[in-house]
């Protein structure tokens, strides 16, 4: 399976300095238990926490002025700019690049090559850049990871995602279920299905102040999908890496993903990025049981802030 060791594959390099990191999905089958009576009733992909946004066009404020019409304007002023992008897309279809299984001989990562189209990514970058004029200080964030180093400038876009690029947002579902399907992580781990996730966070991500993002693990999320928006031929380094559970001798995998691939992968796996030199760019975005977090909610929320807002549903429900 990791036979072939260039570009966009996996090569295995022994890491002695690291401890062993244990992925413990009982955690997330623990949560999954937790959530689920909460997941029957109030069932994710209904959209419950941003539709009311959509529909009365407005409600985006972060405490400094309403920007719902803002974004929509800056948003479509940005993609009518930039039409001859369109032309560059291809009909190549999404494919399995290759996959990454555990000492248990679970799958804890897919490789999807053609996962995201270049007008996608212009979308994706749009949206970004429209993010922090608008919301500076709320919705962006120079973010070290203190305790294992690096970190990346992040800009946080979950519920503008859904509301003004919705085909990037749906081909973000398409892949995490391609991913999810070829991994059988419904049987294996009996995650749900991508549609019966909520999505916690969008993020798109630059490392131009960053060197190098410390390892760490999405914790309280299922899995995590991650585009690779630059070509990996303008930066030197940056390798994603990752350590699946139990593996032996702390045995790490490394590759350099192609522009426009994505990698697939179970969030609670230890996993981050190498030195690197020059500009990467990368949109993560990660599933969890709940529904999308809502606008207020923090950046990237918490399931406190979720059993939270659920019970308020509930409450009003009840009234």
């Amino acid at each position: 399976m990791l036979g072939r060791r260039h570009q966009g594959h996996y090569y295995i390099k022994m890491v002695k300095s690291f401890q062993a990191i244990v992925f413990c999905v009982v955690i997330i089958s623990c949560r999954e238990a937790k959530a689920d009576d909460t997941a029957q009733k109030w069932s994710p992909r209904n959209n419950k926490y941003w539709r009311h946004l959509l529909k009365e066009q407005s409600g985006l404020d972060d405490g400094n002025g309403e920007h719902f019409d803002d974004m929509q304007s800056c948003v479509q002023t940005a993609l009518s700019e930039s039409n001859d992008v369109l032309l560059q897309d291809k009909t190549a279809v999404p494919t399995i690049v290759d996959t990454l299984t555990d000492s248990q001989n679970r799958t804890v990562l897919v490789e999807i090559g053609n996962a995201i189209t270049p007008s996608q990514v212009e979308s994706v970058k749009r949206l970004a850049a429209c993010t922090r004029l608008y919301f500076p200080e709320s919705r962006f964030d120079h973010r070290e990871f203190t305790m294992s180093g690096g970190g990346n400038d992040c800009t946080f876009m979950n519920i503008l995602l859904q509301i003004f690029s919705p085909e990037v947002f749906e081909n973000v579902i398409n892949i995490a279920k391609l991913a999810y399907e070829k991994a059988g992580w419904g049987e294996q781990l009996r995650l749900r299905p991508p549609h019966m996730c909520g999505l916690r966070t969008a993020e798109y991500l630059n490392y131009k102040e960053f060197k190098r993002l410390g390892g760490h693990a999405d914790t309280g999320s299922l899995f995590t999908v991650l585009f690779a928006l630059s070509d990996p031929k303008l930066y030197q380094g940056g390798e994603f890496y990752l350590l699946p559970r139990d593996e032996p001798d702390n045995r790490m995998y490394y590759f350099k993903p192609r522009q426009y691939s994505a990698i697939v992968f179970l969030s609670e796996t230890h996993h981050g990025v190498t030195d690197l030199e020059g500009p990467r760019e990368m949109f993560t975005n990660e599933f969890w049981v709940y529904d999308d977090a809502p606008w207020h909610s923090s950046t990237r929320a918490e399931n406190s802030e979720m059993d939270w807002f659920v019970q308020r549903a509930e409450e009003t429900l009840d009234h």
